[in-house]
């Protein structure tokens, strides 16, 4: 089996250094970049060392010199087919591989901010490597789950679609279809989505959306499940509607 291939992103070679080691270690395959600009070119050209085999995860730091994590993460977003798994030569479907994202920023609106732009995680500075292994495992975890998962009671088309009424998700490659208008979408707003429709008609607590779908262990505010909830309703359209506020409890996708 091959291993999963991990991108670490950060202009701290020591940090770069421990991670790659301990990874390695733990059984990933490492690539680093020190630059976000660097990691850029190694995701975005036919010639890199991903041409043949994608990134499984990225550890992306926020502060670093030239562009921040956060403007490559907001690049990665605005531009998915730009990844070098778009070519045709390619076997691998275009998606924006899942992000940690390291910070020694832990305001509120940093994180936020990070979740907005599509970040499955975050982990602070200084950290313990334990933790990393474990949120990276987690995260790992949850994307290969979300790729299999499915829903008896949601007709499906092909393997790999979700299909409820006007919409059509596609978690092959983490994509969206409303009314057959593609909408671009975040990975994190992609998994929510396919829980809240395999889940239909059921009440879903925030802790419980905390849980399942970014598997929290009380790390991620609650909050982030409001935010993410409020951009699922206006990327959604006329469907958005079905994403019901059941107040001081959670969420309800209507059937």
């Amino acid at each position: 089996m091959a291993k999963q291939r991990i991108l670490i992103v950060d202009d701290e070679e020591d940090i770069c250094m421990i991670l790659s080691y301990s990874l390695q270690k733990a059984g990933y395959e490492v690539l680093v970049a020190h630059s976000a600009e660097e990691a850029l070119e190694l995701l975005q050209s036919p010639n890199s060392l991903i041409a043949s085999s994608p990134i499984d995860l990225i550890l992306l730091d926020i502060m670093m010199d030239g562009m921040s994590g956060l403007e490559m993460a907001e690049h990665l977003r605005l531009s998915p087919n730009s990844l070098i798994a778009s070519s045709p030569s390619s076997p691998h479907e275009a998606s924006i591989p899942p992000i940690i994202f390291l910070t020694a920023l832990s305001d509120e609106d940093t994180v936020l901010q990070g979740f907005k732009l599509g970040a499955d995680d975050y982990i602070s500075k200084p950290f313990r490597i334990a933790e990393v292994l474990a949120r990276v495992a987690a995260v790992l975890r949850r994307t290969e789950a979300i790729r299999r998962e499915g829903d008896e009671a949601i007709r499906q088309e092909g393997e790999n679609c979700i299909v409820f009424e006007g919409i059509v998700v596609n978690k092959a490659d983490m994509s969206l279809k409303v009314d057959g208008e593609a909408v671009v979408m975040t990975r994190k707003e992609i998994e929510l989505l396919c829980y809240l429709l395999t889940h239909r008609g059921q009440i879903l607590s925030r802790e419980h959306l905390l849980k399942n779908v970014w598997d929290s262990n009380g790390f991620v505010m609650e909050r982030t499940v409001d935010v993410h909830i409020t951009h699922l309703r206006k990327k959604l359209g006329q469907y958005g509607k079905r994403i019901v506020t059941k107040s001081g409890y959670g969420y309800l996708f209507s059937v």
